[in-house]
């Protein structure tokens, strides 16, 4: 019988310590529980890791430069060359909308997709079926009212499941697998394999 070589012995030792001295730091009082997990969700307004804008109640999240999003930073550098102070800048600065979220919001029609509209809390489809009901009544005068009888019509459609991003624990906001963000992504990337997307598809189903 081979003995095991004391070499091998140490170095799994030294790695069961240094595991167990990572686990004790991370599970300590001290330790951001913001930074446990798999996957990591820092708060818009985390205090070492913020990404949201800081013009008050401005609901986008910062961009690159000036700790604004990409709109305030554009208005704040004009207000610069103008002699406003920055502290001035955000006291009159007027939030805006979010036009993405940080959360995934459900569809109120189906509670397995995602929202592709936020303005209308509607997915992808939803939101291409209210459209295409607008062009076909152009005269009628578009109100709440008219919109709750539309949203009654209308059926709930099974999601696609989750995001196939390993990374990612969203839900896939089309018959491609993806989550909004990550569809974006292999769309910019310039579709490696050749998969189609949510809109080359339903276009595909309406010529079929």
């Amino acid at each position: 019988m081979t003995a095991p070589s004391l070499l091998t012995q140490q170095d799994a030792r030294t790695r069961r310590d240094r595991l167990e001295v990572l686990t004790a730091l991370i599970n300590g009082p001290e330790f951001d529980p913001v930074l446990r997990g798999g996957v990591l969700k820092i708060p818009p307004t985390h205090p070492v890791y913020p990404w949201s804008c800081t013009v008050v109640d401005c609901e986008r999240p910062r961009w690159r430069r000036y700790a604004m999003c990409s709109v305030h930073a554009g208005q704040w550098q004009e207000a610069e060359t103008r002699g406003m102070s920055r502290a001035q800048f955000l006291r009159t600065a007027q939030p805006l909308p979010a036009t993405e979220m940080p959360e995934a919001m459900m569809c109120r029609i189906c509670p397995q997709r995602p929202a592709f509209s936020l303005q209308l809390v509607l997915c992808f489809r939803h939101r291409n079926r209210w459209l295409s009901h607008l062009k076909r009544h152009p005269e009628g005068r578009v109100n709440e009212g008219q919109f709750e009888r539309w949203l009654a019509d209308q059926p709930s459609l099974p999601g696609y499941g989750e995001c196939r991003a390993d990374v990612c624990d969203e839900l896939a906001a089309s018959p491609l697998g993806l989550c909004g963000a990550h569809e974006r992504g292999y769309i910019r990337a310039g579709r490696p394999g050749g998969a189609k997307g949510a809109e080359e598809l339903l276009c595909h189903l309406r010529a079929s």
